[in-house]
């Protein structure tokens, strides 16, 4: 009696550690996500004034190098290189009047176009974009030497 005691208790006991248990899962290690802001030049802005600084004072050197005005030469300068043409230009006399009135109009234009490409670019640095990078991972803040490191795992 004593062996189907045993036996009858062992069976009741593997009987219920079967029926009460779950289904066996691994956990999942968890990642913290870490969120930067910072500032950064605006990439746009200053593109924009390359180009519109490119164009205008790209102009002014093939007008220089073609033309047969002294006061022309002056365009090798940029940004102030058409206000110089502007004020050191002669006066016009007879047909020359309508043709010349073009030209510092077209130097007006340059000059407005290469100040405009030049704060452009200057305000890419002063205006800077925000940009916003998350990150999932786990940082570990390392103190060394004098300072600390950041290292994130993935």
């Amino acid at each position: 009696m004593n062996k189907l005691a045993l036996f009858t208790s062992a069976a009741v006991m593997a009987v219920s550690t079967l029926a009460f248990t779950g289904t066996a899962q691994a956990q999942e290690r968890t990642r913290d996500t870490v969120t930067i802001t910072d500032s950064v030049p605006n990439r746009g802005l200053i593109w924009s004034g390359v180009a519109v600084l490119g164009t205008t004072y790209g102009i002014s050197t093939v007008v220089a190098t073609f033309s047969d005005k002294p006061a022309d030469r002056a365009l090798w300068v940029p940004i102030a290189g058409p206000w110089i043409d502007l004020g050191t230009r002669g006066k016009c006399g007879g047909q020359e009047c309508n043709a010349e009135t073009t030209n510092k109009v077209l130097l007006v234009a340059d000059g407005l176009g290469q100040a405009i490409g030049a704060l452009q670019i200057l305000s890419g640095f002063i205006f800077p974009a925000k940009r916003t990078v998350t990150e999932v991972g786990s940082v570990q803040i390392i103190p060394m030497g004098k300072g600390i490191a950041a290292r994130t795992v993935f």
